[in-house]
């Protein structure tokens, strides 16, 4: 794997204040100005009612706010992160992408993933029992749509959806199409990462396992026979920064702990088999009671120095150590998660980290 130059680090942020529209826009808008030039928002539908640990405040509509982020900003390019294959036809979402990129003047992507269990566990009607071939037909269906022109329609004939002779006449503005980032860990999604998509953009990780899973993704791209440099290596990482790098790193272990937890194959990976196999996986969970119980038993069990390896936190010289360790691992998109102070996080990003990766 080349390595990357920390210089070309491109900063992120994922924006989140469920329950307050306005708050979201206003961190938005924010994170812009302190350097960051990708902005994400998470993408839910339902959270679990009666749980008094997760997901407790309601989630708005993904791309309605990522609609009022647009009009706020300038610069940033925005995306969900991520949007899911399930809830939408492929062709809404080929459809809102294409509206959002000519608004933005080119600045969308799309960030899509398989799907999580908690988002639509409530509608019967929705068949999930092949997430994975759900996701690739709609990937498909989204590229050929974005490209189809009256003359040259698309045809789709596949298990989940059937198109013919469609055409999309609003076009993007990127060309050849907005960037697709794909949120996946498993060997399928990763392969078809580096077969099909424009980006790996996994939630929760820690560097050597993500530069072990990153190099399927890599050569998967070069049996393809495309280069594999061409693909954006992208996570989302938890993110506390402090002048009190003590209270920092405390504050993002007690929030992101039960986050790791969701991620049982990670926990393997990284020398905890015995959790791993006791916790439910995050696409899995639709957070009944007895799935919070093993959730919260696995959580208590993951030792501190597991979940530091998963954030990016403590002081600002701290935060830019992390990173540069993920620098190693082959990343270049680093799309933090701010957990705390949001504001001083943001200062010590704009005055500091930022400007070390810049070279200023």
């Amino acid at each position: 794997m080349s390595q990357r130059d920390p210089q070309d680090l491109r900063f992120g942020c994922q924006v989140v204040t469920y329950g307050d529209v306005q708050g979201t826009v206003e961190d938005a808008v924010r994170a812009e100005e302190a350097g960051f030039e990708v902005i994400t928002v998470p993408d839910h539908l339902f959270h679990p009612t009666g749980s008094e640990e997760f997901l407790v405040d309601p989630p708005w509509e993904a791309f309605t706010v990522l609609a009022a982020i647009a009009q706020h900003t300038d610069e940033a390019m925005l995306m969900p992160g991520v949007t899911d294959s399930v809830r939408r036809h492929p062709t809404e979402l080929a459809h809102v992408g294409a509206t959002l990129d000519r608004m933005t003047d080119g600045r969308f992507g799309l960030g899509i993933g398989a799907g999580e269990a908690f988002n639509f566990t409530p509608i019967e009607d929705i068949d999930w029992s092949d997430p994975f071939g759900r996701f690739s037909e709609a990937f498909e269906v989204i590229d050929e749509l974005w490209d189809s022109t009256a003359d040259d329609p698309v045809d789709f004939h596949g298990d989940f959806y059937e198109l013919n002779r469609a055409h999309m006449g609003l076009k993007p503005v990127q060309d050849p199409r907005p960037p697709m980032w794909v949120g996946g860990y498993g060997p399928s999604m990763r392969g078809f990462t580096g077969a099909h998509a424009d980006g790996w953009f996994p939630w929760i990780h820690a560097p050597d396992q993500y530069e072990q899973d990153l190099q399927r993704v890599l050569d998967v791209a070069d049996d393809r026979g495309r280069d594999p440099e061409d693909i954006d290596r992208a996570v989302m990482i938890p993110t506390t920064v402090s002048e009190d790098g003590d209270e920092a790193r405390e504050a993002a272990i007690e929030r992101n702990r039960t986050s790791l937890a969701l991620r049982p194959p990670l926990l393997d990976k990284m020398g905890y088999e015995d959790i791993a196999a006791d916790t439910p996986i995050m696409f899995e969970m639709a957070f009944d009671e007895e799935q919070e119980e093993r959730l919260l038993a696995a959580a208590e069990r993951i030792p501190d120095e597991a979940v530091e390896e998963v954030t990016v936190s403590g002081t600002p010289e701290d935060a830019i150590d992390d990173l540069e360790r993920w620098v190693d691992a082959g990343l270049d998109n680093a799309v933090l998660i701010p957990v705390g102070d949001f504001e001083e996080t943001m200062r010590h990003y704009e005055e500091t980290i930022i400007p070390h990766f810049r070279g200023e």
